[in-house]
């Protein structure tokens, strides 16, 4: 794929945003770019796809996914010797709430709509005075918020395990959540990241590690066959 250089105008963050929720409305509706487009240019494509993925991590492996299970061809692209970003080195810990299906099973009541007022609530600061929430867009926060309990049951379905406990606020700093939302990553059999061994089998469904996000998205990836292109 070319190389491209800067452009010379700057878009703002919700433009940006914007042009994305299109963009992937157009693939999903079919919507693709001749490829007489690329020809008239005079320029040779060594791969054609109708999505490419930059990053193999948190957010790449579901955008991936997900663009391939609506139709579309993916290529999946990271520019490390392996894949999983920042994720897999992570604690694992997950903060989706809304009303989710582990949330409601140990009686922790919630809503997108109490995780909005949460989420842009300027009364909220950090000991040094910072506001956490007072600069959040709206629009972006209402979108994230009525699709925190479909993504957790995504990734459920995508085979991500949770430790089996009540959500809590163990990984969080901020005081603006007021029913505990954070969900963790069970590391199971998985290689650790520092030592390439699994954590001890009695620990291995109680133990909260990157690994347990990213290896099953992993798998979940290659198995439906989405080329993943190290190096890049």
């Amino acid at each position: 794929m070319p190389k491209q250089g800067a452009r010379g105008t700057k878009k703002t963050r919700r433009e940006f945003f914007k042009n994305a929720v299109i963009s992937t409305a157009a693939v999903a509706a079919g919507t693709l770019v001749p490829e007489t487009a690329a020809a008239s240019t005079g320029t040779k494509w060594d791969r054609e796809a109708d999505v490419v993925v930059i990053g193999s991590g948190a957010v790449g492996f579901p955008a991936a996914i997900q663009a391939h299970e609506a139709g579309a061809s993916v290529l999946l692209l990271e520019a490390q010797k392996e894949v999983g970003g920042h994720a897999v080195t992570s604690g694992g810990n997950v903060p989706l709430g809304g009303g989710t299906s582990a949330q409601k099973r140990h009686n922790i009541k919630d809503s997108p709509e109490l995780l909005f007022a949460d989420l842009t609530d300027w009364s909220v600061v950090q000991p040094n005075g910072f506001p956490d929430y007072r600069y959040n867009d709206k629009e972006i926060i209402r979108a994230f918020v009525d699709n925190n309990v479909p993504t957790f049951d995504w990734l459920v379905a995508h085979g991500v395990i949770f430790v089996d406990k009540a959500p809590d606020e163990w990984g969080g700093r901020s005081v603006g959540n007021s029913v505990p939302r954070e969900m963790h990553c069970a590391a199971m059999a998985w290689p650790q990241v520092t030592n390439g061994k699994p954590v001890d089998p009695a620990r291995a469904t109680t133990t909260s590690l990157g690994i347990g996000l990213i290896r099953p998205l992993e798998v979940y990836a290659r198995k439906l066959g989405v080329p993943i292109l190290l190096e890049h």
